[in-house]
């Protein structure tokens, strides 16, 4: 069996085309995303956001020369690294990046060549080669900044919303591109309400009729601030898949195959045992190729054993893990989990009627004046993937009004002594329509209903410098990478933020290229560590 790879960061742009199977719903999700509409892509960890930016990204590259629509890709991974009292130092870093990127894949495609003053008559250069490098420049002493105090206080990148849009337009009028999309991953990552709300207003004031901006965000940890109203200022697009679809159990073994071939015989000889895996990740990508890759070669027993640990253990330890990191939320990510694996889970396992079946409920309904510590609570489980919210504003029983969750399959089945004929059998008896109903004032949440949302985020800023030297064997990566860059004696998570390519190149048979990949699959690891 071939290496799977887990995140899009590991592919080349070749790789993502070769490995893209297309659905109904992808399809649908990618055209928004190079349309002119405004588009917030919400999904949990794992479940295709950056790969679908990435085809979208590599479509717009391939039909520049017809369609004249530069697709900027930009990732705001390093954002949590900005731990400043400095409101400003933030959206001067996001104006940087954003400016400096747009240059970049415009003299890319030919649309600016040296010595053109399109940015830089706008920020006071001599030319846009000077502009990138000094943007490039104070981008990086920001990013670096975690490492001591030599900034001075006051940052200012010269640029304003307003002046990237002019910058935009002239663009539009005197070259051959006729307008730009900014694909802004990792847009909302970290728990820093503040830095996304600057975002979302910064989105929304970039705004033309030259310029969209798209940007991937994770469900229950997104602050979008007063300025920016979702309804009216974005499309939101939820990039959760179907279970219940005819065309996802095919759709999933072919995210597979795509990338190993050679399992098809193993695959159709055990279709079952894979459907089962497939059905328990509820949808998500990442989660199935480690749980196919953990029960290899497939078999039942490898599957049963895979089922048991990932979805008994890994999944809630995942979850729980995000108190250590995050202590003000610490006590609704521990009710959170209580909340499901004591009082839901064993409710639906236990054995009702005649026939003495399990619930075939996956579904559960919760008020919409539930306490807001019940609703941060189930909110952090759609962002660990354990929940995914399947529907707001849904009338239940007595005409009441709520949001709809449904429990992720693995969740609900890991604990039964055969979890892949549990998944099997609930595959065949799941039904959207049956909920597990709780009122505005439910006896379970009392524990949990006085507690004060606002006050969880106090001791975040503490937490980058607190993580520094955690070993590398912490990041999710595969372990090539993490034998790769221990043998370079990166070993922790501070002296891989310190590292730079030319440090990887020091290692044999690595040159520009897969330094760079390095750098960009340990960074977006680190990343997505640090932020949680």
């Amino acid at each position: 069996m071939s290496e799977l790879y887990f995140r899009t960061e590991d592919l080349t742009p070749e790789e993502v085309s070769d490995y893209f199977v297309e659905t109904e719903f992808d399809r649908r999700t990618i055209d928004a995303l190079k349309s002119k509409k405004t588009v917030v892509l919400q999904g949990a960890r794992g479940v295709g956001k950056s790969f679908l930016l990435k085809v979208a990204q590599k479509e717009l590259d391939e039909s520049f020369s017809t369609s004249k629509t530069l697709a900027v890709y930009i990732t705001f991974n390093k954002a949590g690294l900005l731990q400043t009292a400095d409101s400003e130092r933030f959206k001067h870093w996001m104006l940087a990046k954003i400016c400096e990127r747009i240059i970049r894949e415009a003299r890319k495609k030919g649309a600016i060549r040296h010595n053109s003053t399109i940015f830089a008559t706008l920020s006071h250069d001599d030319s846009d080669e000077v502009t990138e490098l000094r943007l490039q420049k104070l981008r990086s002493q920001l990013e670096d900044a975690w490492k001591n105090d030599s900034l001075p206080q006051t940052i200012d990148s010269g640029i304003d919303p307003e002046v990237i849009k002019d910058a935009i337009e002239d663009l539009c009028s005197q070259t051959s591109v006729r307008r730009v999309v900014l694909l802004v991953d990792e847009a909302a990552h970290v728990f820093i309400p503040e830095q996304q709300r600057q975002f979302f207003t910064l989105m929304r004031d970039l705004r033309s009729p030259y310029l969209s901006v798209k940007a991937a965000v994770y469900p229950g940890v997104t602050y979008f601030g007063d300025s920016f109203q979702l309804s009216h200022d974005a499309e939101l697009v939820n990039v959760n898949r179907d279970i219940l679809d005819k065309g996802y159990l095919e759709a999933m073994r072919e995210i597979v195959l795509r990338q190993d071939p050679e399992l098809q015989s193993n695959i159709t000889k055990n279709g079952e045992i894979f459907d089962a895996l497939a059905f328990a990740a509820s949808g998500n990508p990442r989660t199935l190729l480690k749980t196919v890759s953990a029960a290899s070669p497939l078999s039942a027993n490898n599957a049963q054993r895979t089922m048991r640990e990932y979805y008994r253990e890994t999944i809630w330890s995942e979850h729980s893990a995000l108190g250590d990191r995050y202590i003000g939320h610490r006590a609704v990510i521990d009710w959170g989990r209580q909340f499901l694996q004591k009082h839901i889970i064993p409710m639906l396992r236990k054995k009702t009627g005649e026939a003495g079946d399990s619930d075939k409920r996956v579904f559960i309904w919760i008020h919409r004046d539930a306490p807001a510590p019940v609703k941060e609570s189930l909110r952090l489980l759609c962002y660990s993937g354990i929940l995914h919210e399947a529907g707001s504003g849904l009338v239940a029983t007595r005409g009441l009004t709520g949001t709809r969750y449904m429990l992720n399959i693995g969740a609900r089945t890991g604990p039964e002594a055969d979890p892949v004929s549990a998944t099997t059998w609930l595959r065949r008896a799941i039904s959207i329509k049956r909920m597990v109903e709780f009122g505005a004032n439910h006896e379970l949440y009392e524990s949990i209903a006085r507690l004060d949302v606002d006050k969880m985020d106090e001791e975040r800023r503490e937490f980058i410098k607190s993580q520094l030297d955690r070993s590398v064997d912490k990041l999710d990566m595969t372990a090539f990478a993490k034998g790769r860059l221990k043998t370079l004696g990166f070993d922790t998570v501070g002296k891989i933020l310190a590292a730079s390519e030319s440090d990887f190149q020091q290692a044999k048979w690595v040159g520009p290229v897969r330094s760079r990949q390095m750098m960009n699959i340990a960074t977006a690891a680190v990343m997505e560590y640090l932020s949680g």
